[in-house]
């Protein structure tokens, strides 16, 4: 059960949620810097695909008001590794952006901020930062 007024989250205190024992906040620092080059990174990979996403839906579209048969358009434009390859990118930026989320989340939790801070910063509900403040706990272990 959340206490809202004294930032808590399950009767913990939430300035003690980050792993069992807490986690150095320059050690924190150092995670997230290197979480925010490594989500850059994801990003231009991620827009990369985009654009080459688009190229191909561009030469589909071409194909089919020439009214190529989609059989054939889908074939030349190797449908079955276009879409996994933007489907991995858009995944990894994901995983890239929520692992930046959590570092954030605890170094904003350890520099004194309350879940509803969190929350209002991020513009999201109280209990979505809950639950972000708990997936950081792990972040030490």
């Amino acid at each position: 059960m959340a206490d809202r007024s004294r930032g808590t989250v399950r009767g913990v205190d939430a300035a003690t949620a980050v792993g069992p024992e807490r986690v150095d906040p320059e050690l924190l620092r150092s995670w997230a810097a290197s979480g925010m080059e490594d989500l850059i990174s994801t990003t231009v990979f991620l827009r990369r695909q985009l654009v080459a996403h688009e190229e191909v839906c561009r030469r589909v579209v071409a194909g089919i008001e020439q009214g190529d048969p989609v059989a054939c358009l889908l074939e030349d434009v190797r449908a079955d590794s276009w879409r996994s390859m933007l489907t991995e990118a858009v995944k990894g930026f994901e995983v890239a952006r929520h692992r930046v989320r959590l570092v954030l989340v605890a170094m904003a939790i350890e520099e004194g901020m309350s879940i509803t801070d969190v929350a209002r910063s991020w513009g999201v509900s109280r209990q979505l930062a809950s639950r972000w403040v708990q997936e950081s706990a792990d972040l030490g272990g």
